[in-house]
């Protein structure tokens, strides 16, 4: 049976420290499914001391600060892992996260009917349930009715309580399929029905159109990417598209409640580069890295809800855990972050997410993992910033990290430049180009260590 590891920290919190599995650190599938049961059971008996998320309030109601995002559900064999997911929603539903996203498209169209099950048992005045119409993804206007309908069968309800223009990056778009073709006033329609009790729109571009949608329009909500990072862009940002502190501001301003995907950008902000991550221990020894990107989200006071694509029980414990008696970040907090943030940034390669709504590429290129590896090795190993200069072993690793990670058809080399993957990307980010830049290196990588086998072996002759 595949294993899944699961820190020390998660399974004190489980109070599973009794276990060997978990003093060595490493739990099996099952270990993690019998202690999900074991907090069930815990909760049932009125579970003493447990944490809860703190709430905030929206319209007359109280909604958790950390909401489950169902775009990075655990997967086995390719599919949704029913039964280790099913636990997860349960353990989040107990544990006060009563705010469940999904999307037409999340894990290939199966998300909102797993969610719908998940959820039915529940009483529907319960918990809030958040989806979006994917205007980026059909033929026409005219496909509108359908889908939400189609949706709301899924989901096994009979209203949304918010739902989301999905996935907005330009007023072309916008005004093409939701004002001329009508689709937002068939949503408004339905709001005016019932179907839909919260109105808004999910947001992916520059602040002249963020602006552009806040003048002309009524909202009702708005859901918008946040985090640490890309509070305050640089000025070299394109039209200001990464800086998500301006995009906050506008709409705190107009009084339009805010809800917040991304958080951690995809996981980005988990996992720092070494001496980021040296600075948050030091300031927090007990505190996972994640933690503070989450923290730093839920010291905006106009954010009701931060969703977070949990895939993990580490993430679903973790995060409850950190939005439960929740303490905005301090001053200090602050200074230490900016210093770590700065480290960080100085050692990415691409502002990717992992969405994946690239994809799939029609050459077969797997952009997202691509990326990872990139992000993950590129500049952990110092090749970002000494690239020809990098000791040998470094650049050795990174090949071998594409070579492990990544199947041959899939890998950069592949990219055709045909440019179909550039509307899709939420960040803005130039694939084909960022890809190309990829295998640059890792071409730079392999003839230095080819020079230097040559070298080594002209000197032995």
């Amino acid at each position: 049976m595949k294993e899944r590891k699961i820190s020390r920290r998660t399974a004190i919190k489980l109070g599973a420290c009794a276990l060997g599995a978990a003093a060595l650190g490493l739990w099996t599938r099952d270990d993690i499914l019998a202690f999900l049961r074991k907090d069930k059971q815990n909760m049932a008996q009125g579970g003493q001391g447990a944490a809860m998320v703190d709430t905030r309030d929206y319209d007359g109601m109280k909604l958790p600060l950390l909401g489950f995002g169902a775009m990075r559900l655990p997967e086995r064999r390719g599919e949704i892992d029913e039964e280790l997911a099913l636990e997860m929603i349960d353990y989040a539903y107990r544990h006060g996260v009563t705010y469940f996203d999904t999307a037409y498209f999340y894990h290939g169209g199966q998300s909102e009917a797993f969610l719908g099950r998940a959820l039915y048992k529940y009483p529907r005045e319960s918990y809030f349930l958040a989806d979006k119409m994917p205007g980026y993804g059909l033929q026409g206007p005219e496909d509108a009715p359908e889908i939400f309908q189609k949706q709301l069968d899924a989901c096994r309800t009979e209203y949304f309580d918010n739902y989301f223009l999905h996935y907005l990056t330009d007023e072309e778009s916008f005004r093409k399929f939701y004002i001329d073709g009508g689709a937002l006033a068939y949503l408004q329609k339905e709001k005016e029905r019932g179907r839909i009790r919260h109105l808004g729109f999910s947001f992916h571009g520059d602040m002249t159109f963020l602006q552009h949608l806040v003048d002309g329009w009524s909202w009702d909500c708005a859901l918008i990417q946040l985090n640490y990072q890309d509070w305050n862009a640089p000025d070299e940002a394109p039209d200001g598209a990464q800086d998500k502190g301006s995009q906050y501001r506008l709409l705190a301003e107009r009084h339009i409640p805010i809800f917040v995907m991304e958080p951690v950008k995809g996981g980005r902000l988990a996992s720092l580069p070494g001496p980021a991550e040296d600075l948050l221990k030091t300031r927090e020894p007990d505190r996972s890295i994640a933690s503070w990107a989450m923290r730093f989200v839920a010291s905006q006071p106009e954010v009701v809800t931060i969703l977070s694509g949990m895939s993990t029980i580490d993430q679903v414990v973790d995060n409850v855990q950190t939005l439960s008696r929740f303490q905005p970040l301090s001053e200090a907090d602050l200074a230490v972050l900016a210093k770590a943030s700065g480290r960080t940034l100085a050692a990415q390669a691409v502002a990717c997410t992992y969405c994946r709504y690239c994809e799939p590429c029609p050459y077969g290129v797997a952009i997202a993992d691509n990326f990872r590896v990139y992000n993950d090795w590129a500049g952990a190993l110092g090749l970002l910033e000494q690239r020809g200069e990098a000791p040998a072993k470094n650049k050795e690793a990174f090949l071998r990290h594409i070579k492990n990670q990544i199947p041959k058809k899939a890998r950069a080399d592949m990219c055709t430049r045909c440019g179909k993957c550039l509307p899709l990307c939420p960040q803005h980010i130039d694939i084909p180009k960022e890809l190309g830049n990829m295998e640059k290196l890792a071409e730079l990588c392999r003839t230095g260590l080819q020079a230097a086998a040559a070298e080594k072996a002209g000197d032995v002759l």
